[in-house]
């Protein structure tokens, strides 16, 4: 097991055993990012590169600035039906992003929930680890059949969020995770991890980079936890 990461009392720090763990525990069938680094090449040479994306992890948290190359995210329309025959309602936009960002994500966003993981919605199933869909089936199973039970009537509302990771105001969200209390190292590098990271890519084709003031990308760490947090607290803060 990796150890998430290690905390003084004025800083939040990433060591060296937890990068060289992560590393070595890459994925090496998932897709490539931007930056075109393999994940075998990632895995495989781990005890090597582990010192250098240490220092650079670190460098980052510290002084609020991703790189340039670890924010680029190819956005690819992934199709939700065959044949898609709108834009707005037939296509997904997955982002494709470079793998050692993912894993610099996963650090930020671990910090995230231990600020506030506890105060969330205790039936919050979605974007949390060791939740699941299958365990809010559950438990609306349970209260339903209690209802029932007792005699009780049950009335059920679903809501769809449409486009739900693309309305996602940037604004909105740091200031709600300064209300939270969150410390302002990791406000800082969430507000240089949206800035400039964007471009849609179609077969071979590819569109310029794109300023974005909303949406958190999909198929990265921090788009469902960021997600979380700002439905939960939408009215409290």
């Amino acid at each position: 097991m990796c150890r998430r990461h290690q905390r003084s009392s004025e800083e939040f720090i990433i060591s060296l055993v937890d990068v060289e763990c992560n590393l070595s525990q890459i994925n090496v069938h998932k897709a490539l990012g931007p930056d075109g680094l393999p994940n075998w090449l990632l895995r495989d040479f781990s005890i090597y590169i582990a010192g250098p994306v240490f220092a650079i992890y670190n460098a980052s948290v510290r002084e609020g600035f991703v790189p340039l190359r670890w924010k680029e995210a190819n956005v690819v329309p992934v199709p939700k039906v065959q044949p898609p025959r709108t834009v707005e309602a037939d296509l997904c936009p997955i982002s494709l992003t470079a793998t050692l960002a993912k894993i610099l994500e996963s650090f930020v966003g671990t910090w995230i929930l231990e600020q506030v993981g506890s105060r969330l919605d205790d039936r919050q199933y979605g974007a949390l680890k060791q939740h699941s869909t299958t365990h809010d089936l559950i438990d609306m199973l349970h209260h339903w059949h209690a209802a029932i039970d007792k005699g009780q009537s049950i009335r059920t509302l679903f809501v769809d969020f449409t486009k739900a990771f693309d309305h996602i105001d940037h604004n909105v969200l740091v200031s709600k995770m300064v209300a939270l209390g969150l410390p302002d190292v990791i406000a800082r590098w969430i507000c240089a991890f949206l800035r400039d990271r964007w471009r849609v890519k179609i077969g071979d084709f590819l569109s310029d980079w794109l300023q974005l003031v909303a949406g958190m990308p999909q198929g990265s760490y921090l788009g469902p936890l960021t997600f979380a947090i700002l439905i939960r607290y939408d009215r409290a803060v």
